[in-house]
């Protein structure tokens, strides 16, 4: 699968970020190399190959929501603005 710089200005503007032309033709290039690895990756026969020493409960969780309203008013009035029901923030370099 080809990327193109197209591609890469689309996802940016699809997640409401701004990408530069110079940014898109570095980010063209790693997004290239990164399927191309996940391409040579699928050639691997891993016919008989068996996980090992893997605890998978080490990285699961209950997706239980857990609901404070008291905390929640807390946390909401320390931000001056919101957007979209989020809290707005300073944008983080």
């Amino acid at each position: 699968m080809a990327i193109t710089k197209k591609d890469v200005m689309h996802t940016g503007k699809m997640a409401d970020m701004a990408v530069s032309e110079q940014e898109a033709a570095i980010y063209e290039a790693q997004l290239e190399a990164l399927f191309k690895w996940v391409n040579d990756l699928s050639g691997v026969d891993t016919e008989g190959v068996s996980l090992q020493h893997s605890n998978l409960a080490a990285h699961l969780r209950p997706d239980d929501p857990v609901v404070n309203l008291e905390l929640a008013k807390e946390l909401r009035a320390r931000f001056a603005q919101e957007e979209k029901d989020c809290a707005k923030v300073k944008k983080v370099l």
